[in-house]
């Protein structure tokens, strides 16, 4: 671990921005003995911390407790008094659980030597010549007060923000951005979700449980049209039983704001109708964090949607210069974050490496949760693999009857002639954990058989794992 003067300003690696990717390239770098300056003008983790992931989490953990007490009648427990949720506890729980982890971490990477400045950065100069310091990057805190720091490394890993569109633009009152949401202390009585994609989704099931009555607007005619398809009907029919109000092919034309909401006007397949409701949020996706970084000055490349161009060790066109998570594209995921960073990292230290999304899982904290890592039987299909699919309800497992958890579903995919694993998607309960059996099996290069000779504990969920891929071959044991 280095030792770094308290007012050091050259390093081994400047980081640009402090969430996932970021701190942890920070950690892992100060691990293997790199002098290391992280630069955020925020609070350490990013959106996933502060604004995403957790946030949003802690509330789906709440939405949880509520489906439980839900269901405590079919176990014969009675209560008499009456439940009452207050959304504001609720609320400033997540943000007690947001404040430890930033707190940790923080802690983590000072115990570690990293240099934390609280500040603006931005690449000012690349010396290709000098072996020592190829960058400065410039930096202006909040005070306006501006130095420089030099490196021979950059990892750019600014992150995301939520995307906006020219009809839907948030005032941040009525209508709201993911980014907002998360800090409401009231919740809206109606509410309209523009968006089909996780986030809409996640959204949508966790508000629909504390009493919002919610409407979740898709443009095009699926929702979550990256997952498998028959598995997300399943979870569209839950939805419909909850009574989250789904419509495809709808596009918001136009919006009014009135005294008592907002009003929606919406085209259906060319059929218009008006909706009205306390709040709009938009759930349309992100945009990358790519501007005003100083990468046009050292010849870095970036998308026309603004992601900076990497090769596969995460380095762009300009040698040193790196960058790692949502400001690459791809999937907007934390793990996915840790993955690059740790690439990039590997890279620097002149390791042989590149990346390989393949087997990157990906978890939807809708009621009941989903989960996927792989490909989906077409998508094996349009790269010429003859695929076999195997299916096992949470109906038929012994452990989800014993609990009541019987909704949902696990759909595993192998490549016929080799019996290798290439894809799974799971819905039910605790699905965001049971996929990670999977993503092993599939970095492993391990087949049907591998997993079928594996002993899974009884009576378990893991078991439909098990028997999901049995079930590829036709051997599943207690499939109906």
């Amino acid at each position: 671990m280095p030792t770094l003067d308290a007012n050091a300003t050259d390093f081994d690696l400047i980081i640009l921005g402090g969430g996932p990717a970021g701190y942890s390239a920070a950690i892992k770098g100060s691990l293997q003995g790199f002098r290391v300056a992280l630069v955020e003008q925020g609070r350490i983790g990013g959106a996933c911390i502060n604004r995403g992931c957790i946030p949003t989490k802690a509330l789906w953990g709440t939405a949880v407790a509520l489906q439980r007490l839900k269901d405590l009648k079919a176990h014969g427990i009675k209560s008499s008094g009456k439940f009452s949720f207050d959304f504001a506890v609720a609320s400033k729980r997540q943000f007690e659980i947001m404040d430890e982890m930033v707190s940790t971490i923080r802690a983590r990477m000072i115990k570690l030597g990293v240099r934390i400045f609280s500040a603006r950065g931005t690449i000012s100069k690349h010396d290709p010549t000098s072996k020592a310091a190829n960058f400065t990057v410039a930096l202006e805190s909040d005070d306006k007060t501006a130095h420089s720091l030099t490196s021979r490394f950059v990892l750019v890993a600014t992150g995301s923000r939520p995307a906006e569109s020219p009809v839907l633009i948030a005032d941040h009152k009525l209508v709201v951005t993911t980014d907002d949401i998360v800090l409401f202390e009231k919740l809206p009585k109606r509410l309209a979700i523009v968006g089909g994609g996780v986030v809409a989704c996640e959204f949508a099931s966790i508000l629909n449980k504390f009493g919002v009555k919610v409407h979740l607007l898709e443009h095009s005619s699926q929702v979550l049209s990256a997952m498998d398809q028959e598995v997300v009907s399943k979870l569209m029919e839950y939805f419909d039983e909850d009574g989250v109000k789904v419509l495809t092919n709808t596009k918001v034309q136009i919006l009014a704001k009135l005294r008592s909401g907002i009003k929606l006007t919406l085209d259906t397949n060319g059929t218009h109708s008006d909706l009205t409701v306390d709040c709009v949020l938009l759930a349309i996706g992100r945009k990358p964090n790519s501007e005003h970084l100083g990468l046009e000055t050292v010849g870095a490349q970036v998308s026309p949607r603004g992601h900076i161009l990497v090769d596969e060790k995460n380095e762009t066109r300009c040698r040193g210069l790196y960058a790692a998570g949502d400001v690459v594209g791809g999937q907007t995921l934390a793990h996915k974050a840790w993955y690059d960073a740790i690439i990039a990292l590997r890279a620097m230290s002149g390791e042989e490496c590149r990346t390989n999304y393949d087997t990157v899982p990906g978890a939807i904290f809708t009621i009941p949760e989903m989960a996927a890592v792989g490909l989906q039987p077409d998508q094996a299909r349009q790269r010429g693999l003859k695929v076999s699919i195997g299916k096992f309800e949470y109906a038929e497992n012994a452990q989800a009857m014993c609990t009541g958890k019987i909704r949902g579903m696990v759909k595993a995919v192998i490549e016929r002639d080799t019996g290798k694993v290439v894809g799974c998607t799971i819905l039910g309960h605790d699905a965001s954990n049971l996929i990670s059996e999977v993503a092993l099996a599939m970095h492993a290069g391990l087949t049907a058989k591998d997993i079928g000779d594996t002993i899974h504990p009884h009576p378990t969920l893991s078991e439909m794992v098990w028997e999901s891929f049995l079930d590829t071959q036709g051997l599943s044991v207690h499939k109906k």
